[in-house]
């Protein structure tokens, strides 16, 4: 007798008894894997893959659409911030160049009156504003005014005169426009 093949040398006598036979071969059947069952499980294994890949994409997708509308609308109001904030630096350009010219006509009224006249209003007025009426009128009209002020207050005026921040960059600048 032939040697025979792995089960079938532990299965050959219950072959040759008349109901073992069938029994036995479906034994063999069944124990034995199918490369058609496995490669049926696989590809059906890969299809659900694929297929839960693609939903992903497409949700990967709508994300990068509604991502790509939510930029096109942050841009959109950026423009319309950048277009605010212009209009109100011009705005606000305005009313400095508007409020310079009103110190101006202040300044140029003052160096107009008699010194005495003119120490007795700005003695009147708050300091903050005395200050700057006389920090930018011409140094000269400016003495003779603080020599007619009581000399605590042309002191004191004086004293404030000099802590301004970048005066002589503001007198320089108003000089060039006069």
């Amino acid at each position: 007798m032939k040697k025979l093949p792995g089960i079938l040398r532990f299965l050959y006598p219950a072959l040759l008894i008349p109901g073992f036979a069938l029994i036995s071969l479906l034994i063999i059947i069944i124990a034995t894997p199918s490369p058609v069952f496995a490669q049926e499980d696989l590809l059906q294994y890969l299809q659900t893959k694929g297929a839960e890949l693609d939903q992903k994409e497409q949700q990967l997708q709508e994300r990068e659409k509604a991502l790509q509308e939510l930029e096109k609308d942050i841009m959109a109001r950026i423009k319309e911030y950048e277009s605010i904030l212009e209009r109100v630096e011009k705005i606000l350009a305005k009313i400095d160049n508007i409020k310079e010219e009103k110190v101006q006509h202040v300044i140029k009224t003052y160096e107009k009156m008699q010194p005495e006249e003119a120490a007795i209003r700005l003695e009147e007025l708050d300091e903050r504003t005395a200050v700057k009426v006389l920090a930018f009128m011409k140094p000269r009209k400016a003495a003779n005014i603080l020599s007619m002020m009581a000399p605590g207050k042309a002191a004191r005026l004086t004293r404030k005169i000099t802590e301004i921040p970048g005066l002589d960059k503001l007198i320089a600048k108003m000089k060039k426009g006069q």
